[in-house]
């Protein structure tokens, strides 16, 4: 096992990037259009979306956003039945479960050892900071609309 002073940096990017689009591509059944992805720093604005904390050989969150409608299309894909409004925080909350998940995976394939914290779900209007640098990518996915994945790195 890896130890935080062996981790390279540019490694942990590139694998946290690889690893977020492979996710998204296995979990969400939707054709997807990948932008190229940004290297950011600066508070992030979020009105809907579900952040997931990291721990482990790097420190930083997942932050999924899109509006309800998009969050209510993916679910609408994956189960074949739209949701409820009461619904939706509980399955954007899953989804963020199901995408950090897959990225853990793919991580530790690349001996980059992580854990995850339970979905906070954000609805609103919140300014988040204390990270210093945001991976983001933006995924155009078909007939759905758009999702923001930012990696809020520490």
């Amino acid at each position: 096992m890896e130890t935080t002073e062996k981790i390279n940096p540019n490694h942990v990017i590139k694998e946290l990037y690889n690893g977020s689009v492979m996710s998204i591509k296995n979990v969400v059944p939707i054709t997807q259009e990948f932008d190229a992805p940004k290297m950011m720093t600066g508070p992030v604005q979020v009105k809907y979306g579900v952040l997931i904390g990291y721990s482990g050989s790097f420190k930083g969150d997942l932050l999924i956003q899109a509006t309800p409608e998009v969050f209510g299309g993916i679910g609408e894909a994956l189960y074949g039945m739209q949701l409820s409004d009461e619904m939706l925080d509980s399955f954007s909350g899953e989804l963020g479960n199901m995408l950090a998940g897959g990225l853990s995976t793919h991580l530790a394939t690349e001996g980059i050892e992580t854990d995850i914290t339970h979905p906070t779900i954000i609805n609103g209007d919140a300014k988040l900071t204390g990270f210093k640098r945001i991976l983001k990518v933006t995924i155009h996915l078909q007939t759905v609309g758009d999702i923001d994945m930012s990696l809020l790195l520490n």
